[in-house]
Formats: structure tokens, sequence, C-alpha cells
């Protein structure tokens, strides 16, 4: 039976509360056997720790359930009684640590939007599709209305979840002794994923999500809805992957641990307790994950464009970890930067795993390349098989050892590096793909745009450097979209209009994408506008390198990776 606190009379001030829920073990014995997971026991016991001894929330408001305890009834109960424990102006936290699922069939009635998938629950039952629907925590049907009746009622509320929303498993777990926290589903579609990974089958264009369905919830995930999460619950995997306290825990969690102890850097500075947004929060925590090469890109929603509060402004947890106040604190921005002239940029570093001496050479005859650990590309060969690599294990380019693309991408890769010159961040430049749940990964034939938000009015250009090292504007390409973007409002790029959306198509792995915003009409730039590809050497592209040696004032630089993948017997795309 399900025990609550009870507050009579409501609470006497405004407070922070938790709920801390974690399945690593299961009723069904079969089950339990095949996908326990060892790292949901430390991931409650270490967020309590931090919650209670950095956070300042109170011991009795961080209710903890475990396994048995987290059954599919208790978990929604639990839930549901947050708002009876809590006044207008609380936050409330809600964190899960287990295995997550979703389908990637797109009539399937389980109906899993908002990269929240679902929760799989203590009691869980997949004897049969009815059952398995009946108790797993699906996102639409089960959680939203919890949810939205917190965010109605004035409650601030973040969600944080460390488990899988795989919707195709497109991207997929390889790191030695590292488990994966998708469970797949029998007979609803969905794939599995197994370590080491098997090729992954082919997927197909998926529906755009529902929108955003809150305004004060903020949900940050271990996973885009087409990944894996890392479960950190082997000797091998430590050992690759050591824990802020040498426990095993979700990669996710052991992020956000060393966040909240004031343990990760963002932009060279530790973060400390009240003195970070959510989404200098996500970012922090994408970069620790990314430099332990964990193939995950934790998602902050709601997106830029459907966050007319600039949630993901506010401080993390309230300021000072106290939800006493209701509106929304923002964190002064970073010191500026003195833009670097583009001679002091630092050369390429890549990375070599099984390269032959023939692929060596070519490297270093690549100017502003330079061989070593932890390279931003890692160069990975089996017998004539070539595969670029981004930091985080992502495809950039999968080939064989004669194609000249390889060493195209990485010299126009090294080019970008010495061109660009060190951003300020006066213009306050944000920036992603749309649906922001898609974590930056399309199939073939999906489309998107780029949500833009200024604090600063500015000037925007786009630039798209492809997996065959083939560079093209991508904003603006029309006269009339030499425009002063107004401050404030997210825009998308291209446009509102679905015709002029960006769609996925060869060649296919790792596009990276520089989003660049200018204070004042940035001169020459402007003749760059057109859809033409060129390549790093040409004209084209002297004109971008000296028109930013020459520009004077105030830029903002975001880089952006987008992945690519193709799908399922298809040879052409229609818009």
């Amino acid at each position: 039976m399900l025990a609550l606190f009870i507050f009579p009379g409501g609470p006497a001030q405004a407070r922070d509360v938790a709920l801390l829920i974690g399945v690593g073990r299961f009723s069904d014995p079969e089950l339990d056997r095949g996908s326990r997971l060892l790292g949901t026991g430390p991931d409650l016991l270490a967020m309590k720790k931090v919650l209670v001894e950095r956070w300042h929330f109170a011991d009795p408001d961080v209710r903890v359930l475990r396994d048995d305890q987290a059954t599919h009834a208790n978990i929604l109960a639990a839930i549901r009684a947050l708002k009876g424990q809590t006044a207008v102006g609380d936050h409330v936290l809600v964190y899960y640590s287990g295995h997550g699922t979703s389908a990637n069939d797109e009539s399937n009635l389980y109906d899993l939007p908002y990269s929240t998938g679902a929760w799989v629950p203590y009691d869980f039952d997949e004897s049969s599709t009815d059952k398995q629907k009946n108790t797993l925590i699906i996102g639409r049907r089960d959680l939203v209305p919890l949810f939205k009746d917190l965010d109605q009622s004035g409650r601030m509320v973040l969600v944080l979840s460390d488990s899988c929303f795989s919707g195709q498993v497109v991207r997929s777990l390889g790191q030695p002794g590292v488990t994966s926290r998708y469970l797949p589903m029998r007979d609803l579609g969905v794939s599995a994923v197994k370590n080491p990974a098997p090729p992954m089958p082919a997927p197909t264009a998926r529906m755009d999500p529902p929108p955003y369905p809150y305004q004060h919830v903020v949900l940050i995930s271990a996973a885009s809805d087409s990944e894996s999460g890392a479960d950190i619950g082997t000797a091998i995997a430590l050992q690759h992957h050591p824990t802020i306290d040498g426990q095993f825990h979700g990669a996710f969690t052991d992020a956000l641990l060393r966040l909240m102890t004031g343990q990760l850097p963002l932009d060279g500075t530790n973060l400390a307790p009240g003195q970070f947004t959510y989404t200098q929060a996500r970012e922090a925590v994408s970069g620790f994950i990314d430099a332990e090469h964990l193939a995950q890109h934790p998602q902050l929603l709601p997106g830029i464009a459907e966050d007319p509060l600039n949630m993901d402004s506010a401080v993390f947890l309230g300021v000072s970890g106290s939800a006493a106040a209701v509106t929304v604190a923002t964190v002064q921005p970073p010191p500026v930067i003195t833009p670097a002239p583009p001679g002091a940029r630092p050369a390429l570093k890549v990375s070599l795993e099984g390269t032959s001496e023939a692929v060596r050479s070519r490297l270093s005859a690549l100017p502003n390349v330079v061989v070593g650990q932890d390279g931003e590309l890692v160069v990975h060969q089996e017998g004539d098989r070539l595969e670029l690599r981004g930091a985080a294990a992502d495809p950039v380019l999968t080939t064989t050892v004669a194609d000249p693309a390889w060493p195209r991408r990485i010299a126009a890769q090294a080019w970008l590096n010495t061109m660009l010159p060190a951003p300020t961040d006066k213009l306050g430049l944000q920036a992603e793909t749309s649906p922001s749940s898609r974590g930056n990964t399309f199939v073939e034939c999906e489309t998107f745009v780029f949500d833009v938000r200024l604090r600063k009015p500015g000037y925007l250009l786009v630039v798209d450097l492809d997996p065959h090292g083939v560079l093209t504007v991508l904003y603006p390409v029309k006269s009339s979209e030499r425009e002063l973007l107004a401050a404030g409002a997210a825009r998308p790029i291209p446009s509102a209009n679905p015709s002029d959306r960006i769609q996925a198509t060869p060649p296919f792995g790792t596009d990276e994408v520089l989003v660049l915003a200018f204070a004042r009409p940035p001169g020459s730039l402007i003749d760059l506008v057109g859809a033409t590809p060129f390549a790093f050497d040409s004209a084209r592209a002297r004109l971008l390198a000296n028109g930013l040696a020459q520009y004077h004032g105030d830029l903002s630089l975001q880089r952006i990776a987008v992945h690519t993948y193709p799908g399922q017997g298809r040879s052409s795309c229609a818009k």
C-alpha cells in the first residue's frame, strides 16, 4: 500500500520537493534476469544526498521509490500527490532512473511523444501487448495529465529522466561493458538494442511530435528520441568511464551529480549551485558525456519555439536551490571573450584507430591537422572500410580508404577551425533544430528548421559543412533574407513556410552547421547569399574567411552537429 506524506492545511512556506524513482529490478523473474540495471540504486542514494546536502532540500521533502516500491500505481499516485504536498511557487523535482522505451510505429496506440516515451515500472508485465500497454507508464496517457495539473496550479516542475527514449534507435551504444537503458518491447516493432550493437535496420521518416503541453515544466532527458542511454553498471564500464564516486550509475546521472556538486565546467568555469540555467546545465552535461565518448545526447524541453516564458534561461531549480521565487530568474551572461585572430585558432586534432600507413600518410599531408588522443574527429579503419567519427562516436562519414571525401572532410573541418574567430556572447544567440526532441537526428526525407533566438537584434548567417566536406550557405538564400532579426522571439530558419524546410538527403552522416549572428550588417558576407555548394579552398570560401576577418563588432557563434541516416526503400524525397 502506498504511503503519502500529508501536510495538514498545506505547506507553511514555499520549499523544494523531490520525488526520486529508480527501477533496476522487476517482479517478473525472466525480465529481472535479462534487464536488471545495477546503476539505479546508487543513482537514488547519490541524488538524494546531493539534494539535501548541496541544494537545501529538507530530508522529509525528498521521497524515494525504489524497485518493488516503484510500481505502476505507486509511481503515478506519488506524482499525483505532489500537488497536495506543495504550494504555488514551489519547485517540484521528479527524477527517474531506469529503463525507457518507445514505439516506432506511427499508428501505434501507445502514443509516446515529447521525447518522454514510456517508463518501465517494477511490475511491468510483458506477457502480452495489452498487458504491456496497461503496465507501462506512458508519456501522453499517464504523465502529461499529472504534469499539466502541477503546471497549471503554479508549481515549477523539473523532470530529470535517466532512461532511453529511443523512437527508432538509429544511434546506439557500443562502448566496452556499457549496457543500454532501452528496453525493447515484444510485438511492438521496436528495434532491439544489444551490446555490442548489431547493425540497425534502416529507419523510416517519423511524424513531428505534438506541441509541448506545458509552460512551467522543464524536461532534461538522458537521450533524444533516437538514442539509447548508457548504464555504467559493470567493472569494465567503470574502468572506461569512472564515475564521480566509483559506484555504478547511469551515465546521465553521473554527469548530473558532477553538475550539481560544482564539478562540471562550462566555457572553462565550473558551474556552482544557483549560478547556471537549464540551458547551461544541458550544455555542461552534454559536453561531459561527449568527452566520455558516449553516443547519447541529453535533451532539453521545451524547445526555443515553444518556450514563451524563456524557461530555458531560468536558474536550475531556482535561485540558490530555493523555490521561494515564482518568477523566472535569469543568470548573467559570462564575461565577454576578445576574438582571436584567425591565425591563432587551434589546429584540428584527429585520433586514429587501426589506420594503415597509407591513411596516416594522407593525414600528414593535410594542413592544420595534428594526430593525438581525444580528437575532434576519429579515423577508424577496418580493412578497406573507413569511418570518420565525432568525439561522441557519432558517424560523420562511412566510406572506403580510397574515397577522396574523407580527407576532404577533415581538411574542411581544419579550415573552419582556423578561419572562425572566437565569438562574444553579447547577442545572446540560441539555436537548435526543430523538432527539438529529435536530438539533431533526422532520417532521409524528414524535414526540419533551425529555431533561433537572439537577446539583442542581429543579422544571421547559417553555413553547412556536409559529410563530404562541401560547404553550403543555408541562410540567407534570398536577398530579402538579409534582414535584421528582432530580439526575444524565436525565429524559424529558413522560414515558417513548410516549403522552405530543410530536408535530410544524401550524403548521410554528420553535418557541421555554423549559426553566426552579427550585431551589424556583416559587410561582404552578404555576397554569400544563395545555396550554391562550394569547397573550402574555393573563391567563395575565401570570401567567407575574408568577410569574417574584416568584421568588427559583436559576433555570436553556435555549432550544431546534425546527424542524418538513410531511410527504407526511397530513391527521392518530395516535400
